[in-house]
């Protein structure tokens, strides 16, 4: 059994040094699609060696570097891996943050900076967590393997290729991805898999140039040709009707669909965040969870064409237009199938002139529920939190898991992690609870520990 408060006791005894390693970390730029990131990279391998790991980059041509760091345990026959990634979102608009976005401040207990939560929270808690481990316990019972990305927010494109290059040296028995949830009611969840997703550029261009308004009595209009195409991909209930679409789809098995069953989802707080009075469809209990989970959705991230000043006006017929696309995709569609259905849904419904670029795409992911690593990182929440961890088969949102779990075979389980669904995630304002950080860094070391105490699956 855990002894959770010793682990308490020996993360408060080093928690100002601890907050300093986020706060170092978070004042790095890392913005990937920005070239931003070597600094990072020097950063993680000091902190890494500073800890007694082996450090090596992993990369293949045009890759950025992923690095891996590597602490021997005294059973060279057991391997647990911790996923993580050092690049962040981008920072725009920079207006909206309150304090500049790669300077740490701490406002009513809360940390923000860019990174914070994702993913930059979760991976120094864990450097700290071994740091905390050995101090307690002595040599590691296992090998852990810290395998740390650098393109997770620009969809990873090249890590599946990584994973296939270093198969030999990535090796595991088990994998911890980037950390799970508190709720909004401050419960923790933790998951086992996670959606895919298929990023698309879609481009119409009609006439040879944007023209006057008045003509498109007899010029056709990209815009309103790629909305009409745009709008075949679903129903008006916004369900995809593109032919074969659903054909991959594996429902939940019986222990899928007891967890859901069991998933608590604050609606009403839910309603009030996104300002709406109810959700699409009228989607409420049970239905509301298996719909967030199992459906695959078709969504619009941006459209741009033609003149769009705030307050001016322009009469034009634009020439082109451009919309991106995602599509959330679910056990066992893949990416580069539904990419192909996406093009031949728009030539056979008479729009095979628009312009289908794929921009980035990672297959969902499912992984074993009953896992070494699920056991034990169960069992230690079971101890360590006074709310009951919620059980997720899969997380709504997508991560590059595919090629660790079904590539190379190792069993997936994000265990509860520093951020909240109020961290603002990807926009302005990123920010973790101090509190939740600390609360990290132990639970790490206490299902660290249980992990060493749980027999193989």
């Amino acid at each position: 059994m855990t002894d959770a408060q010793k682990i308490r006791d020996a993360v408060s005894r080093s928690s100002g040094r601890f907050l300093g390693h986020l706060e170092q970390a978070c004042a790095i730029p890392s913005v990937g699609t920005e070239g931003q990131g070597i600094e990072m990279i020097a950063w993680l391998e000091n902190r890494l060696v500073e800890l007694g790991a082996t450090v090596s980059r992993l990369s293949v041509p045009g890759s950025p570097v992923a690095i891996l760091g590597e602490f021997a345990g005294t059973d060279p026959g057991r391997t647990l891996m911790i996923y993580d990634h050092y690049d962040v979102q981008p920072v725009d608009p920079l207006n909206l943050w309150l304090s500049p976005p790669f300077e740490p401040t701490i406002r009513d207990g809360k940390l923000f900076a860019r990174g914070a939560a994702d993913n930059k929270g979760d991976l120094v808690a864990r450097l700290c967590a071994l740091e905390v481990f050995r101090e307690l316990n002595g040599e590691l019972p296992f090998t852990v393997k810290f395998l740390i990305e650098g393109e997770e927010e620009a969809g990873s494109v090249y890590f599946e290729r990584i994973c296939q290059a270093f198969a030999e040296q990535l090796k595991a028995d088990d994998c911890v991805w980037e950390g799970g949830w508190m709720d909004l009611d401050g419960r923790p969840e933790m998951y086992y898999g996670c959606k895919g997703l298929l990023y698309v550029e879609l481009r119409c261009r009609a006439i040879s140039g944007d023209q006057h308004s008045s003509i498109a009595v007899y010029a056709p209009s990209a815009p309103w040709r790629l909305l009409r195409a745009i709008n075949s991909f679903t129903d008006d209930d916004g369900n995809v009707v593109i032919d074969g679409f659903h054909d991959k789809i594996v429902p939940p098995g019986p222990r899928e669909s007891e967890l859901i069953e069991r998933i608590p989802f604050n609606e009403q707080a839910m309603l009030k965040r996104l300002g709406i009075a109810e959700f699409n469809r009228g989607l409420t209990g049970p239905a509301l969870t298996h719909a967030l989970l199992y459906s695959p959705t078709a969504n619009i991230d941006g459209f741009e064409t033609g003149y769009t000043v705030p307050g001016g006006q322009k009469t034009v017929l634009p020439a082109e237009a451009m919309a991106k696309v995602d599509f959330r995709l679910v056990p066992d569609q893949d990416g580069t199938e539904i990419a192909g259905l996406v093009r031949k849904h728009l030539k056979d419904r008479g729009f095979g002139d628009i312009e289908v670029s794929v921009l980035s795409h990672e297959n969902p992911s499912r992984s074993p529920l009953d896992s070494t690593l699920g056991r034990a990182a169960e069992a230690a929440a079971a101890e360590w939190f006074k709310d009951r961890v919620t059980i997720y088969p899969y997380m709504w949102a997508t991560g590059p898991m595919f090629p660790i779990a079904q590539g190379l075979g190792i069993p997936i389980c994000s265990p509860p992690g520093v951020g909240r669904p109020d961290s603002n995630l990807h926009a302005p304002n990123e920010h973790v609870h101090v509190a939740d950080f600390y609360d990290i860094i132990g639970y790490t070391v206490a299902y660290l520990e249980e992990y060493g105490r749980t027999e193989p699956s």
